[in-house]
């Protein structure tokens, strides 16, 4: 009797988990016949359409398609940048030439890096020597007006902000052999870094690695902490469809600078430049070599004859009525200089994920050495480092002692880049403060990273949440850094974020972050303006003040009258400098990045709990106001006059970004194997007991990998439930095999 009752309990348990798989199996036939409703059908793309690499004899952009050996001609980008400096404001303007190499008509969507912390609030399109201006609406909104010129056949254009540092421009309708001119202005500052003025105008485009899809630009499935993973993972171009002596998204730059002081040096970091100097305060900057390639960074620095000359710099600008201030004034330079060294817990975090490959491993190893070895007794430290695992040299912060120092020494110079980038564990175990009411130590940690990653969101609210005493210093390596993720990091961090573009860099560099490490903070920092003529002031409150660091706001004033007063307290003194608000330069552009930092500080609210509907409905008025592209507004611009003839079919094509100088395609395309390798593991046995089944072989089905591929996530839903239900029937026949 036992034997029988257990063998139809188990029947009834076998049964009942069938029934589960064939509802999940209709389920799963539900939501993609739900989804395909939606989705409109794809053009289909014709043997005339696709090239072999044989019968390309110029530079193209080329895509695979599914035929091997065969691609498609993508859209030709090429762009031209003009920066325009006056003081610390930098007004850009882009212009993207869209060519479309084949016989079809044809929609490129474009996603390009730009500053974070840029203001985009112009959008032009020339079609022949036609100007169309664009207009800034609610993103639904023109999305839905560049869909609706898209299917009537007319020219449109869109700029659509992805992250604050990655923009994509969509143009519809550019006809065979066609080009299409799209551009648009944004509005910046220069930062003050160590005595210099810098801009940085990114080009390379860093590829996100996507958590739940463990994979660099190889997946672009949204997912459930990237919910726009696809929006931020254009195709990549293969390296080996490169060659070194061809240009694929040629960039021209030129560059302005109107200081307002006698200019010092003049120099540009990564590309050679010719620097034509015009008067003592003017220079007119452009590239020494031609166009060069949308893979690294430009970067241009420029200093003060006399530096004593740049410590203060106040511009005015009246706009709509109103009176809107920009302010960067320097501390003096001697601040602290005499000020004894403070012992310090410093937690050391590298990033080793296989986007940190080649030369930009080579930077964080060298710069964790040359910061290991600037630590003097009395510190305490660790060093973790992560890739889609984690490690700690020591279990918790351990003393700066020789023995210590060598043993994390030895541990960083073992380090390869590998695996994927998990960013959250390490970062969680770096902020764990073991000892957090020791006043004795200043607690720092330093973050090495490229900033490789598209769940942005998770890694700011474990800053907000888990910061306590610390202070975040992110260091962004190689050519093309998260600067996004860099800065932001570092404001709710309340640090400051440093950036490493080449190994000759790092000594330089980290000499620059640790001169601000070990001098003292300057806080509680205000800004005092005159009864009744502030209106409101961003950043708010003031962050924290290290050495060699600017403070710079943007305000909204009632009156010009009077003088502000910035003043601040360091080591038990207080600070003042006061500017004449009546002196102030006239300046263009101050209202556009106010309300870029109105925007800014608005969206990181969010991290401190304040409800989502309350911050979308202050970002998009503010937007709106100032005619800004932002989370929730676009540019739109729509030629009035349709172009594609009716009945002729459109096809949508994505330009292929270029990997960033110096990375490591084979090991970012590796990178998603660690992470799909326990699921391989378990899946081999079933696969063996299945493959006679399929017609493959047991030594097909034990070499089985799971690839990184586009596929639609409800083809995936279909075959998961079609491997669950056959993985069930399988073991409920073993199970009724053992039972009889």
């Amino acid at each position: 009797m036992a034997t029988a009752h257990a063998h139809q309990s188990a029947g009834s348990q076998a049964w009942f988990a069938l029934t589960l798989a064939i509802a999940a199996l209709a389920a799963s036939a539900l939501l993609w016949s739900e989804a395909r409703a939606d989705v409109p059908e794809p053009v289909e793309i014709g043997e005339s359409d696709m090239v072999r690499l044989s019968e390309i004899n110029e530079g193209a952009l080329l895509i695979k398609t599914i035929q091997p050996g065969r691609y498609i001609p993508a859209p030709m980008v090429a762009t031209d940048i003009d920066l325009d400096i006056s003081g610390p404001v930098v007004r850009a303007t882009i212009t993207q030439r869209f060519e479309n190499p084949t016989d079809a008509w044809v929609e490129a969507t474009y996603v390009f890096p730009m500053p974070e912390d840029s203001g985009v609030d112009r959008l032009r399109m020339q079609v022949g020597d036609r100007f169309i201006e664009g207009e800034i609406q609610d993103r639904q909104a023109a999305r839905r007006t560049y869909e609706a010129a898209r299917a009537n056949g007319q020219r449109a254009s869109l700029v659509e902000q992805e992250r604050p540092n990655m923009f994509t421009t969509s143009v519809a309708n550019i006809g065979p052999g066609e080009t299409i001119i799209v551009q648009f202005e944004y509005q910046d500052v220069a930062r003050f870094v160590d005595g210099r003025f810098q801009l940085t105008q990114p080009l390379g485009l860093t590829p996100r690695y996507i958590p739940d899809g463990g994979d660099y630009q190889m997946v672009s499935t949204d997912s459930s902490s990237v919910p726009d993973a696809s929006r931020i993972t254009p195709p990549v171009m293969p390296a080996s469809l490169e060659p070194r002596d061809q240009l694929r998204l040629p960039v021209t730059i030129t560059a302005d600078l109107d200081a307002g002081y006698a200019l010092g040096e003049i120099a540009s970091l990564y590309h050679a430049t010719l620097v034509e100097r015009q008067s003592d305060g003017t220079a007119r900057i452009s590239l020494a070599d031609g166009p060069i390639p949308a893979n690294r960074d430009f970067v241009l620095t420029w200093r003060a004859a006399d530096p004593s000359e740049a410590s203060a710099a106040l511009f005015i600008e009246e706009w709509q009525g109103e009176t809107y201030l920009l302010a960067q004034i320097l501390p003096p330079a001697e601040l602290g200089a005499d000020t004894p060294r403070r012992a310090r817990e410093t937690i050391f975090v590298i990033d080793n994920s296989g986007s940190m490959g080649g030369a930009s491993m080579r930077q964080a190893r060298a710069a964790l050495i040359t910061a290991l070895q600037r630590l003097e007794p009395g510190d305490r430290f660790n060093v973790i480092r992560f890739d889609n695992t984690m490690e700690q040299v020591f279990p918790q912060a351990v003393d700066a002692s020789p023995d210590n120092v060598a043993t994390a020494l030895a541990f960083a110079r073992r380090l390869e880049a590998q695996g994927g980038t998990v960013m959250l564990p390490a970062l969680n175990a770096a902020l764990r403060d073991t000892s957090p009411d020791d006043d004795s130590r200043v607690r720092q940690v330093v973050f090495l990273t490229d900033g490789a990653i598209g769940n942005e969101a998770e890694l700011f609210a474990a800053i907000e949440a888990g910061l306590g005493r610390s202070r975040l210093f992110p260091v962004g390596i190689g050519s093309a850094p998260n600067g996004y993720f860099m800065s932001r990091a570092a404001r709710l961090g309340r640090g400051t974020s440093t950036q490493i573009g080449q190994v000759s860099e790092v000594e330089a560099r980290m000499e620059e972050l640790f001169t601000a490490l070990e001098r003292p903070v300057m806080t509680d920092l205000d800004a005092l303006f005159p009864e009744g003529a502030l209106s409101e002031i961003w950043p708010a409150p003031l962050p924290d003040l290290y050495y060699g660091e600017p403070v710079t706001l943007t305000a909204r004033l009632a009156s010009r009258n009077g003088n502000m007063v910035i003043e601040g307290e360091t080591d038990g003194a207080r600070w003042r400098e006061t500017l004449s608000l009546a002196d102030a330069h006239e300046g263009h552009g101050i209202a556009t990045l106010f309300g870029r930092n109105r925007i800014r500080a608005l969206e990181e609210t969010r991290f401190q709990g304040v409800a989502a509907s309350r911050i979308d409905a202050a970002v998009l008025e503010t937007a709106l106001d100032f005619s800004l592209v932002s989370r929730l507004t676009s540019l739109v611009a729509v030629d009035i006059t349709p172009a594609r003839p009716d009945g002729t079919p459109l096809a949508s094509r994505d330009v292929p970004a270029m990997i960033p100088d110096g990375w490591n395609l084979d090991a970012v395309e590796r990178e998603a194997a660690p992470l799909v390798r326990h699921a391989a593991a378990d899946a081999r046995l079933f696969a063996a007991r299945l493959a006679p089944m399929a017609g493959a072989t047991a030594a097909d089905s034990a070499g089985l990998a799971l690839p990184a591929t586009a596929t639609p996530r409800q083809v995936l839903m279909i075959l998961g439930a079609l491997m669950m239900l056959l993985a069930l029937i399988w073991l409920i026949t073993r199970r009724e095999e053992r039972l009889w």
